[in-house]
C-alpha cells in the first residue's frame, strides 16, 4: 500500500522507510512547483511565428502542464485523507485484536468497569469487522485513484516538455532556415 508507511510508530519505524517517506514527500512537491514553474515561463517566453503548427504545439504544451499541474495538487489534496483511513484502519485493527484477546478470555472492562460479555464482545468485532472491509474498500479505491492521478501528472508534464520542445525548435529552424 502506498499510504501504509505513515501509519506506523514513528518511534518504532525503520530509518530506512522514514528517509524514504521524506524524499517521496519533497518530491511531490518539488514536482508540482516544477510544473506550474515551466508553466509560467513556458507562457512568458513564448514567441509565436506564422507556423501554424508551431501555435498548436505552444499551447498544447500549456494546456498539458495545466493538466499536469491541477492533476498533481488534486493528488496532494486527497493525500492527507487516505492517511487519515489508514491511522482510522490501524485503530480499528488494534480494537479488534484486543476484543478477539476477550473472546479468547482475557477480561475487557467497559466504562463503568464491569466486564463485557461474549454478546458484546461478539457484536464488536462483527461490527469492527465490517468497519475494517468498508475502510479497506475507500483505502483501495483512495490509492486507485493517486495512482491514476499520479499518471496524469506525470505524463501531461513529460507531453507538455516535448510539445514545447517541439515548438521552441520549429521558431529556431524558422530562423536558421528563414522560413
Amino acid at each position: 500500500s502506498i499510504f501504509s508507511m505513515i501509519s506506523q510508530d514513528k518511534n518504532n519505524e525503520n530509518p530506512n522507510i522514514t528517509i524514504a517517506r521524506e524524499i517521496s514527500q519533497k518530491f511531490e512537491f518539488y514536482f508540482i512547483a516544477l510544473v506550474f514553474t515551466v508553466l509560467a515561463l513556458s507562457i512568458q517566453t513564448s514567441s509565436f511565428t506564422k507556423i501554424y503548427f508551431q501555435y498548436l504545439f505552444e499551447i498544447f504544451a500549456w494546456c498539458c502542464f495545466l493538466i499536469s499541474g491541477l492533476a498533481g495538487l488534486s493528488r496532494l489534496e486527497w493525500l492527507p485523507i487516505a492517511y487519515r483511513h489508514h491511522g482510522s484502519q490501524d485503530i480499528e485493527k488494534n480494537n479488534l485484536s484486543a476484543i478477539n484477546e476477550g473472546i479468547h478470555g482475557r477480561p475487557i472492562l467497559d466504562s463503568t468497569g464491569g466486564e463485557w460479555t461474549d454478546e458484546q464482545l461478539q457484536k464488536s468485532k462483527r461490527e469492527l469487522e465490517e468497519q475494517i472491509a468498508k475502510r479497506n474498500k475507500k483505502i483501495e479505491t483512495l490509492e486507485r485513484t493517486s495512482i491514476f492521478k499520479y499518471k496524469i501528472h506525470k505524463w501531461s508534464f513529460v507531453i507538455g516538455l516535448i510539445s514545447l520542445i517541439v515548438s521552441r525548435t520549429i521558431i529556431n529552424l524558422r530562423t536558421v532556415f528563414q522560413i
